[in-house]
């Protein structure tokens, strides 16, 4: 016999001898000798195997939620024995009495619901909540109560003969609500059962024991209110003997496997085969282990207890449980041969990531010295007619600066006039190859520049720009400002004036009055840019509609 199996049937002998103790002093009390001292003892010893049976509970069951209910029901089922300890030896005042037996009504209307909801939150996390409609099990037991605790004003539960002068349990009859009182009890008990049952995977041949005791309570709440004699003076205690009923019948649950508790851990050890698990006491005394476990030293537990110890290929692991320590090993002899594997392969593949970082370093630089050269042809392609005119005026500005002071300022105003112009072009080019909006600010300061710039030539200008511009495709103003440029480029020198206007219509239109002796018809390409001349008027108009995404 197993260590596990003697302290339970010593636990079961001492809860049996204190039944059949409580019962010896009931019968002594009977008697004139101390019949209240031997009552009180009675109650003491219900209360007292209540409450550890409460403890015990604590410490066996393994789900949060069915453990709290569990809890719950032992502390009601020690109030009943308050109640009842008080309504018999304590109290005389028939009113008091009275709603103490009303009281009574209390654990034995509520611990049928808690057995209901222990049957649902079987095979639960311990997180689970039950849903908000499952509060009508409270709800309804609740308002049973309320109708037995107010049973004076309505005798809708139990009666009382008109003409008698003191209502009390000796007297009374029974009403509508206390047929429905039972009905709501045994209901409760039958369908936690039901459940239980169900949900039970392993169903052994002691699988409805648990239905014994809940068949002789309700057999005895029948033969009790039926006021059979014989009954009444061997077992008249129906809170005693209901609550023992009440605790055979989780007992019989927890025996059978319908509620999990933590008691069988020598069937669990027994039955472990390839693993090295053991349970020890305080002091490292194993008290369970798994078959074939590998004997651990005291001293290699203790060292364990601080952080893990490695033996040969085996890793030793403490972890503090109640009453003691659980000590187990884990095999790391294959993961130690693939530690030695994955650092040799991780040198190798340090190694290769070195050549691959060394070619992706090379890959960048050239792939950079491309992108380079392409931005570099294309800022070169696009400003080349005015690269090649600057050189050509810089010649001839070194030829004659000497000689002709006021011709070599007038070279030099239009060289600035094509720097400004190549220096913005450059910049909008870049836009325009990550072909991304700019804001019409970028335009703006654009015309800005090379306006500045052409007051050097002396040529007056304005420049009008509409509020509602925000944000422009880079070509469209690419094309736009490429426009402006031939313009003036067409007649530079000879340039006096000119007013620039930006407007939005229908895209961007550039509008443009300018003063020069050249004829500017010869600009005119395409339907997106319109020539108008009066003439008596020395200006000359030349308006550019670009739409999104023109390019010149």
């Amino acid at each position: 016999m197993t260590e596990q199996k003697k302290n339970t049937i010593i636990i079961s002998g001492i809860a049996v001898l204190a039944v059949i103790l409580a019962y010896c002093f009931r019968i002594i009390g009977r008697g004139s000798f101390y019949p209240m001292l031997f009552s009180y003892l009675r109650s003491f010893i219900y209360i007292g195997l209540f409450a550890a049976w409460g403890l015990s509970v604590r410490q066996r069951i393994v789900q949060k939620q069915v453990c709290r209910f569990m809890t719950v029901t032992a502390v009601l089922l020690i109030i009943w024995m308050v109640v009842r300890s008080a309504k018999y030896f304590i109290f005389w005042q028939p009113d008091a009495v009275r709603y103490l037996w009303y009281l009574f009504y209390l654990p034995m209307l509520f611990v049928p619901m808690l057995a209901l909801l222990i049957a649902m939150s079987l095979g639960k996390p311990d997180e689970y909540k039950f849903p908000k409609g499952m509060s009508i099990l409270w709800i309804i037991s609740g308002v049973l109560l309320l109708l037995v605790l107010t049973n004076d004003l309505h005798q809708f539960v139990f009666t009382f003969p008109k003409d008698a002068a003191v209502w009390t349990d000796k007297n009374n009859g029974y009403s509508v609500g206390y047929f429905i009182s039972v009905g709501w009890q045994v209901l409760c008990a039958l369908t936690a059962l039901v459940i239980m049952f169900f949900k039970c995977r392993e169903k052994g041949r002691l699988h409805f024991l648990p239905i014994v005791p809940m068949l002789l309570a309700i057999v005895y709440s029948a033969l009790y209110y039926a006021g059979v004699d014989w009954l009444l003076h061997l077992f008249g205690d129906i809170a005693a003997f209901q609550s023992v009923m009440y605790i055979l019948t989780f007992e019989f649950c927890i025996a059978c496997g319908y509620i999990h508790s933590n008691s069988r851990y020598v069937d669990l050890f027994a039955s472990s085969v390839g693993t090295s698990a053991e349970i020890t006491d305080k002091d490292f005394n194993v008290r369970y282990a798994a078959v074939n476990t590998a004997p651990i030293s005291k001293e290699t537990m203790k060292k364990a207890e601080q952080s893990p110890v490695t033996m040969g290929g085996l890793t030793v692991h403490t972890m503090p449980i109640d009453g003691g320590y659980a000590v187990w090993t884990e095999d790391v002899s294959a993961l130690r041969d693939i530690k030695e594997n994955s650092e040799l392969l991780a040198d190798e593949l340090a190694d290769r990531n070195e050549i691959l970082r060394y070619e992706y370093k090379r890959e960048a630089k050239r792939r950079k010295v491309e992108e380079q050269n392409r931005l570099y042809d294309l800022l070169r392609s696009v400003t080349q007619t005015q690269i090649d005119r600057i050189a050509e005026l810089t010649k001839e500005y070194r030829r004659i600066s000497s000689t002709d002071p006021d011709s070599a300022k007038t070279l030099l105003a239009e060289i600035a006039v094509l720097c400004s112009y190549i220096k913005r072009r450059k910049h909008l080019t870049l836009l325009t190859d990550r072909d991304i909006k700019i804001a019409a600010t970028e335009l703006l300061r654009a015309f800005n520049e090379s306006l500045q710039t052409l007051k050097l030539l002396g040529v007056r200008n304005s420049l009008y720009v509409d509020e509602s511009l925000s944000m422009l495709s880079s070509k469209t103003a690419t094309a736009v400002f490429d426009f402006y440029e031939s313009v003036i480029e067409a007649d530079i020198l000879n340039l006096t004036g000119i007013q620039v206007s930006l407007i939005k219509a229908n895209g961007l239109r550039l509008s443009l009055n300018v003063c020069c002796k050249a004829d500017l018809s010869a600009l005119v390409s395409g339907d997106g840019i319109r020539y108008e001349k009066e003439d008596d008027e020395e200006y000359q108009r030349l308006v550019f509609e670009a739409k999104e995404g023109d390019r010149k």
